[in-house]
């Protein structure tokens, strides 16, 4: 198992090495976190996930779902942004567990501005954002896990869109110690993106000192850009429980802590916590340190050499609530309510609700 975990950190580093953490990057939507449950935490949930929301922070936890189950999760994302992921996953004999995924985000109907009508030209454009995957994890043994998220992405803007595919792939490995978990995963790892449309359609004045000639018709070239390559190295430890360290039946606690390299940003690090108290309630917190370049308390009222002043790493605080049915046995499959909210700064709260059904 020591030599499979070091294989895979050896390709992560060498698929890094190709990239800048300078640039921008395309279809941006797939770095928002999915689910009450790990987004609860901080995002800090890579190697403890092992519900259909694998298919998002590590698609290795796929492989210790035991029944089918179905997740549904919807964001209320900043500015009025609305973030739905719904997945599915199924158990099979030969091929471990399967699952299917699909990430919406829409953003509503805006007023069209363009160069020459920067006050907008009466007519309202829509955007939105799409990506559809199939997933499969599966226990190489009983302390190894392995998963793969393959999908089609797509991005819409008025009559412009651009598509790509890209795969997720990740592991878990399970120590003896404490139930320490150690997960890693790289996402949104696939081909470049560029938007393509009768929006880049322009009239062209081919020689403007002929009074004459008809302008003809030219295409604006657009260029391709990356998805949004992101590396998760994660511990997952169980501190409280029945076989923990302090041995109770009325608690279960884990704690989590996750350091995450995106290509076009800087890492960052969070720590996050699950309590399940005599298993039906669940309670979760987690903090985000994240580096900012603004002090986004600062107001229009300070000098500019204020405002760019360097902060360093800010923590930005989550939490998160949830119930489930184990306790009541007139429920016949396992259902899980969650709940979860966010602190964004200068964009205030992100609220996000799951409902999770074990069939």
């Amino acid at each position: 198992m020591k030599r499979h975990l070091f294989v895979l950190l050896i390709v992560s580093q060498a698929l890094w090495a190709q990239f800048d953490n300078v640039g921008t990057s395309v279809a941006n939507f797939l770095k928002i976190g999915v689910g009450a449950r790990g987004s609860g935490m901080g995002g800090a949930f890579s190697a403890q996930v092992d519900d259909a929301s694998s298919m998002y922070w590590n698609p290795a936890g796929l492989g210790q779902i035991s029944q089918p189950e179905i997740q549904i999760n919807s964001t209320d994302w900043i500015f009025d942004v609305k973030h739905q992921f719904f997945s599915a996953a199924v158990p099979t004999s030969a091929f471990g567990v399967l699952g299917v995924s699909v990430s919406y985000l829409s953003m509503g109907d805006m007023l069209e501005t363009t160069h020459y009508d920067p006050d907008g030209t009466g007519r309202k454009i829509s955007a939105s954002d799409l990506a559809i995957g199939l997933g499969m994890g599966k226990k190489i043994s009983d302390r190894f896990s392995f998963g793969l998220h393959a999908k089609y992405i797509k991005e819409t803007i008025s009559f412009s869109s651009g598509s790509a595919i890209a795969v997720d792939i990740g592991t878990q490995y399970r120590t003896s110690f404490q139930g320490l978990i150690i997960g890693m995963s790289l996402s949104n790892f696939g081909s470049k993106m560029r938007l393509f449309g009768t929006d880049q359609l322009i009239d062209v004045d081919i020689d403007e000192d002929l009074d004459a000639n008809p302008d003809a018709q030219g295409r604006l070239d657009t260029k391709d850009w990356p998805l949004p390559l992101v590396f998760r190295y994660g511990l997952s430890v169980s501190p409280i429980g029945e076989n923990s360290l302090i041995k109770t039946d009325l608690v279960t606690g884990i704690i989590n802590f996750e350091y995450i390299d995106p290509r076009d940003y800087n890492p960052f690090f969070v720590l996050g916590g699950e309590f399940e108290i005599i298993n039906l309630i669940i309670v979760r917190s987690g903090v985000r340190y994240t580096y900012y370049k603004y002090d986004d308390s600062l107001d229009e009222s300070h000098s500019f050499d204020a405002l760019t002043k360097e902060l360093g790493y800010v923590p930005r605080f989550s939490w998160g609530i949830g119930l489930n049915s184990k306790n009541f046995p007139f429920i016949p499959y396992a259902l899980t309510v969650d709940y979860s909210s966010s602190n964004m700064g200068v964009l205030g709260f992100v609220s996000r609700v799951s409902l999770t059904l074990g069939i």
